[in-house]
């Protein structure tokens, strides 16, 4: 059925309300008196049949009803659950406002607590007020298998229908509320950075790009909030964080959504290996705090969390999971090796990633510390013994990277080289959306005063949320996930001009 024909008796029954002096969207607040749930928890000792004198105010959304001549049961829902509320014509003052209302509705009712004869606690109301109409029905069947994509655009809808969904996102709340309490109990200090940028930096991704009028300048959204709280630890800050919201301009898929979440710590005077106990320490507190157990179900895959977790130099797991010996390689071998695979790249550091991740990440069940990147995708990072190699470490759980993790640099002159061999590699092979790190000669001024030794970390809390909601794609843990905007939203309010008489 059309949604005009769908709409028509609820713009109806609006527009005989409004007759009767009544607009339902007049009311600026309704005083709730309890939670659907506080009141079946509190009224739990009642016998079938049994009413009391206590009156209670609810309010929420009528997600049915049931109307018998002089009663109704209105079943509404509110954040922490449902109650029924029963309408009587002897009981409720102003009963013919049922005839009036449909599923969907936002009402409230005030009056006393009882358990129905069947056994249910229930509000007989003896007022009812109408605080928001419908003008849209809801599906009767959530359509969510048949078209998820409508799940994710009219999040709003999957919110009112999809208990589990709702679920999600509490649950998100809570391993926020545990992330900043696990930072700040270790004497971490949560900090707020620039999000629009002169110069992006701190990852390699492709940014996106605005203009700031007044200061007449081009600006970036954030792809990482990495060298500004570098600057803070050179500020004689120790230990900071930031919960960060960060932005990359590339594919959205399972895994990767253009605005994602995830937190960021700098530590003075630890290194890298200090960022891995620190990322044992905190997942495994997450995980025990939400899922009740390390040993967690991901999808149809079982994860062990229990410490100490694998470490592995990133060339000797290539060697372990059936990949060439590229430690024993000259460079540009290792690169036309990655390139026999399919892979479009052009250095040496890209090579060795992009064979890693063919021949080891899907292998990577249990959480994984991959160790030793090479020096040329990592210039942000110190030199290890090797010095092809840097510091630094990737976690891997179920084939997916959680974290990424430095001995910082924390020397001015090398930095302004890794920099500027970063835009000498962009201007040589021009190519279009080349991952590079431009240089940011205000960062370099900053570690001219001098940064004392430093571990960093980056922890992608969108994934975290994916693996503890056990789900399968970011837009599940997303409120409202990227998408191509639709070419057209039919909309009620257009379809009946009668409606504003509601601006009367």
């Amino acid at each position: 059925m059309a949604l005009k024909d769908l709409a028509a008796e609820r713009v109806r029954k609006l527009l005989s309300l409004l007759s009767k002096g009544i607009n339902p969207f007049k009311e600026k607040r309704y005083e709730k008196t309890a939670f659907s749930s506080d009141i079946k928890e509190r009224y739990s000792f009642l016998s079938n049949g049994e009413e009391t004198e206590d009156i209670q105010r609810v309010a929420g959304r009528i997600m049915s009803m049931r109307e018998h001549g002089k009663i109704a049961f209105l079943d509404v829902r509110d954040e922490k659950g449902n109650i029924q509320v029963v309408a009587r014509s002897d009981v409720t003052e102003n009963f013919s406002l049922i005839s009036h209302l449909d599923r969907g509705d936002i009402v409230g009712a005030e009056g006393r607590v009882i358990r129905t004869k069947r056994g249910e606690i229930s509000i007989l109301a003896r007022e009812l007020r109408i605080l928001s109409k419908a003008l849209r029905p809801l599906p009767d069947e959530w359509f969510g298998l048949k078209d998820v994509e409508r799940r994710y655009r009219e999040r709003y809808v999957d919110l009112i229908l999809n208990e589990g969904v709702r679920k999600n996102f509490v649950l998100i709340h809570k391993i926020l509320h545990k992330t900043r309490e696990f930072f700040n109990e270790r004497g971490f200090i949560e900090v707020l950075t620039p999000i629009l940028q002169p110069v992006y930096g701190g990852a390699f991704a492709r940014p996106f790009k605005t203009y700031h009028h007044f200061l007449d300048t081009p600006m970036y959204l954030r792809i990482s909030p990495e060298l500004y709280l570098k600057r803070l630890i050179v500020g004689g800050f120790e230990k900071v964080y930031e919960v960060s919201v960060n932005f990359r301009n590339e594919d959205v898929d399972a895994t990767h959504n253009p605005e994602f979440y995830q937190i960021e710590a700098y530590w003075a005077y630890a290194d890298y290996r200090d960022m891995m106990d620190l990322a044992e320490d905190y997942i495994t507190t997450i995980i025990k705090d939400t899922k009740g157990d390390l040993t967690v179900e991901w999808g149809n895959t079982t994860i062990d969390f229990r410490k100490p977790w694998k470490r592995v130099k990133m060339v000797d797991a290539i060697a372990e999971y059936g990949g060439p010996d590229v430690d024993s390689m000259e460079e540009e071998k290792v690169v036309k090796e990655a390139q026999k695979l399919g892979y479009d790249v052009v250095r040496y550091g890209e090579a060795v990633e992009k064979l890693f991740d063919h021949y080891v990440a899907p292998h990577l069940t249990d959480p994984t510390f991959v160790t030793h990147y090479p020096v040329d995708i990592s210039p942000l990072a110190k030199r290890s013994e090797d010095p092809r190699y840097v510091e630094r470490f990737e976690l891997f759980i179920r084939g997916v990277e959680f974290a990424n993790a430095y001995t910082e640099l924390n020397n001015p002159v090398e930095q302004y080289e890794r920099f500027r061999e970063e835009e000498e590699l962009r201007k040589q092979i021009k190519k279009e959306g080349l991952e590079y790190m431009p240089m940011d000669r205000d960062f370099v001024r900053a570690l001219e005063y001098g940064m004392p030794p430093t571990g960093g970390i980056g922890i992608g809390l969108s994934r975290l949320f994916m693996l503890v909601a056990n789900t399968e794609s970011l837009k599940e843990v997303i409120l409202f996930p990227a998408m191509a905007p639709e070419k057209e939203v039919e909309l009620v309010v257009e379809m009946f001009p009668e409606l504003k008489k509601l601006l009367e």
